[in-house]
């Protein structure tokens, strides 16, 4: 993975989601170190607040956003299920909330790749990924591109979770709410 991602960097953006998966990847500390060099060589990050906790067990959100920060990308996403996100830009220190929908919860299961899905969108609609450009952009952007961002994302997750069996919502379906 991380010779794919310093193959993509000279050329473009790269945004990754943790992901983690104790069963299969060990101790928190088996995992960190690999996981903190995707970091590094990322410019997006968003990850569940589950998968901060069981990789930094004690940590708040915002100690691990600034960590992360300091790894190199500009913007950190930490979702929160049915509370939204915090979004943290590296650059400023600067953090924000946005807050969840509130909707009828009828199976979970896709709602994190959804709301990775929306964000990705939000973001290349703002001219914030995709290219070398692109990455120095987000950099020195100010909140309201990355507002408007999770909120899509968190748009995206809110229809998925309000259907059975992952199904993500079309651009229509998110313009006509």
């Amino acid at each position: 993975m991380l010779q794919l991602m310093e193959a993509i960097r000279p050329h473009g953006t790269v945004s990754y989601d943790p992901n983690a998966r104790p069963t299969i990847m060990g101790t928190p500390q088996d995992a960190r170190q690999r996981i903190e060099d995707c970091i590094g060589r990322s410019d997006v990050v968003k990850c569940s607040t589950e998968d901060a906790e069981w990789l930094y067990e004690g940590a708040s959100m915002a100690d691990i956003a600034r960590e992360w920060g300091r790894l190199g990308p500009p913007l950190i996403i930490i979702t929160r299920g049915g509370d939204g996100a915090m979004a943290y830009l590296s650059e400023t220190g600067e953090s924000i909330e946005v807050d969840a929908r509130r909707v009828e919860v009828e199976d979970t299961v896709g709602a994190g790749d959804s709301f990775m899905s929306g964000l990705v969108s939000g973001l290349l609609d703002e001219g914030l990924l995709g290219s070398v450009e692109a990455r120095q952009r987000l950099r020195t952007t100010g909140f309201e591109p990355i507002k408007r961002a999770v909120a899509r994302a968190v748009a995206t997750a809110s229809f998925t979770v309000v259907r059975a069996g992952a199904q993500a919502p079309t651009r229509e379906e998110l313009t006509d709410s």
